[in-house]
């Protein structure tokens, strides 16, 4: 039930935080604005089951179905499974892996 509650509460705001601009612009058509906000929810879904990766640690965006990830993990191991996470979820176009690995100067609180 908990992780149900994540997953919504991280759809909503991934859905409101955006909504409209890149249309409203017209960047992208609202077609393809619904597909980039459905890849990006699946994609925040996919971090937060991966008990491996802390999802808070990263951020998705998406444009066009190709996504960039970006986020500090917290080793070589977490980054590539938060990459095999992304490229899992249907749609994803391309990946742009812009993660960084944490060291003791960039290190991220427990």
């Amino acid at each position: 039930m908990r992780a149900s509650l994540k997953l919504t509460t991280v759809a909503a705001v991934a859905l409101f935080s955006t909504v409209g601009c890149r249309v409203i612009n017209h960047e992208e058509t609202t077609g393809q604005y619904v597909d980039d906000t459905t890849i990006s929810a699946r994609a925040k879904a996919a971090l937060i089951k991966d008990n491996n990766v802390k999802s808070s640690d990263f951020s998705i965006e998406v444009y066009q179905g190709n996504v960039t990830l970006t986020g500090v993990a917290r080793t070589p191991t977490e980054a590539k499974l938060a990459v095999e996470d992304i490229r899992a979820v249907d749609g994803v176009k391309s990946l742009k892996n812009d993660v960084r690995i944490a060291d003791a100067d960039t290190a991220v609180p427990k």
